[in-house]
Order: C-alpha cells, then sequence, then structure tokens
C-alpha cells in the first residue's frame, strides 16, 4: 500500500473479521457440527433428525457482526471496500488480490445450497438473504413470508438451520481475503 499504516476501514475490517473467527459460532462448529439423518421405516415417524450446530445465542453474535461485509451503511461492507480498492492508493497486485477474493466470493454466492424448497433451488445468497433479512437482523416482508414458509415444515427445519450454518463458516471473512 502507498501508506505505512491501513486506513481506519481496513482497520475495522481485520477487527470485525477476526472477532468472527475467534467467535463462540465458529468455535462451535470446530468442535461439533453434525447433522445425523435415519429412516426407520417400521417407526410410525420413521424420519430422525440429529443436529448439532451453533445454537441461537452464537448465531445472533456471529450476524451481528457479519453484518459489517455485508450491508453498503458500513464502510467495512466489501462493496465499499470495492471502492477503496479501485483508488490510487493500492498497488496493482493488491487491486488484484482483492478483485480475485471477491469475485471467488461472488461465484460462492452463485452457488447452489443443494437444498430445494417446492422446486426453487436456493443459492448462498438466497439463504443467506432469507436467514438475515427475513428473520435474524430484519423482517422484510416477502423474505419473511420465505423464511417462515421453510420453517413451516418440521422435517425442513434442521436442514435449512444446518446449511446455514455451514454457509456462515464457509463464508469466512480472513479466509476468503487473507
Amino acid at each position: 500500500m502507498a501508506f505505512d499504516s491501513h486506513p481506519p476501514e481496513l482497520e475495522l475490517f481485520i477487527e470485525k473479521a477476526d472477532k468472527l473467527e475467534n467467535s463462540g459460532f465458529v468455535k462451535k462448529i470446530k468442535e461439533e457440527f453434525t447433522l445425523d439423518i435415519s429412516i426407520d421405516l417400521s417407526r410410525e415417524d420413521p424420519l430422525n433428525i440429529r443436529s448439532i450446530r451453533p445454537n441461537q445465542e452464537n448465531i445472533d453474535a456471529f450476524i451481528l457482526t457479519f453484518r459489517f461485509f455485508i450491508q453498503d451503511n458500513e464502510a467495512t461492507s466489501i462493496r465499499n471496500l470495492q471502492k477503496f480498492f479501485d483508488s490510487e492508493f493500492v498497488t496493482s497486485e493488491e487491486k488484484n488480490k482483492f478483485n480475485s477474493a471477491r469475485n471467488n466470493l461472488n461465484s460462492f454466492l452463485s452457488e447452489s445450497t443443494n437444498l430445494i424448497f417446492k422446486d426453487e433451488n436456493i443459492s448462498n445468497q438466497m439463504l443467506m438473504d432469507i436467514f438475515i433479512y427475513g428473520e435474524l437482523s430484519h423482517a422484510k416482508k416477502s423474505k419473511k413470508e420465505k423464511f417462515d414458509l421453510w420453517m413451516s415444515r418440521d422435517d425442513a427445519q434442521e436442514f435449512f438451520w444446518h446449511k446455514f450454518s455451514h454457509f456462515c463458516n464457509q463464508f469466512n471473512i480472513l479466509r476468503i481475503f487473507f
């Protein structure tokens, strides 16, 4: 970089990314993160789902910090950092590394979660939007309705929560950008 220290936005970006990496959410996923499904057709209720994942408090705390990277009203959002990396303050190599990481992130967001609900293939982006803006930090009407629809099926709830937890762990900001 063209200066001796990081600008405040990058300092905050690194601080928040480090906070996510050391969160109770990530610790829980590293310790034990399981989704076991068994089917026993001899039982009246043949489907048995056992899930171990971060609890709601871990998820809520993670999302509170995670929003620094995805909401454009934050200087640390990926979109806003793009403006910095497009400036004359960074070298071409740094700009290329950032753009490559951002392209990889956008590719990840467009990938399928391998979940299909009512004939709709759910991408990582959709999963993130529905959970965050339909339940965890906002309740935008259309997204809240979709979240409630996903959760209306007892046999599907844990699949969605597990996939969302996996998504959050895969979206690890430090691993993507540094």
